[in-house]
């Protein structure tokens, strides 16, 4: 007698799997992303005093501090030389640090680059005023997303202004700039 052999029960589609795999990896980037950008806290915001910072010029005559810029108004722009926004936004910056010179202090902060490559795009913009070399320090207690990013702040070290991407318009920044120095306290 032929014995009769029930089919083996059908296995479910390991679509399953795929989608775990592929999602997976997914939600644990953007979990990690999500803890890196409030792990030290909220970015400071204006009206917040802006964080102080002791931090090597990037032309090696010794350091800058925060504090030695106490009692002026202050551009503190984030820059980067592999940053095309920020190419585009140099010459603007220096055209502003050179109208401004003597009512507002214009500071650079270079951020995640190379020492020789950020001495090179401060010679070829010709930029006028200092620049420090960030360790990441001044960068995660401004909170940044990216490069560039630029914080206007008052001379009793308030933040008047966040501005993130490039600055480009030079009647948008001009404005802000006599703001700031017509209500230098914020």
């Amino acid at each position: 007698m032929n014995a009769v052999v029930p089919d083996a029960p059908k296995r479910a589609p390991r679509s399953w799997l795929k989608i775990c795999l592929i999602v997976g990896p997914a939600a644990a980037i953007v979990a990690l992303l999500v803890w890196a950008t409030f792990a030290d806290g909220p970015a400071p915001q204006p009206g917040d005093a802006a964080p102080t910072f002791t931090a090597e010029r990037l032309d090696g005559s010794g350091t800058l501090s925060f504090d030695d810029l106490e009692g002026s108004p202050v551009v503190l722009n984030f820059w980067a030389s592999w940053c095309v926004p920020c190419e585009d936004e140099a010459p603007l910056f220096n055209a502003m640090a050179e109208r401004f010179e003597g009512e507002v202090a214009f500071v650079g902060v270079n951020v995640k680059d190379a020492l020789d490559d950020a001495r090179a795009f401060e010679e070829r913009f010709e930029v006028s005023y200092p620049s420090v070399r960030d360790q990441g320090r001044i960068e995660t207690d401004y909170g940044l997303a990216g490069q560039p990013e630029t914080f206007l702040i008052a001379s009793d070290g308030t933040i008047v202004e966040h501005i993130q991407g490039a600055v480009t318009d030079a009647a948008y920044l001009q404005t802000l700039l006599e703001v700031l120095v017509a209500n230098p306290g914020g």
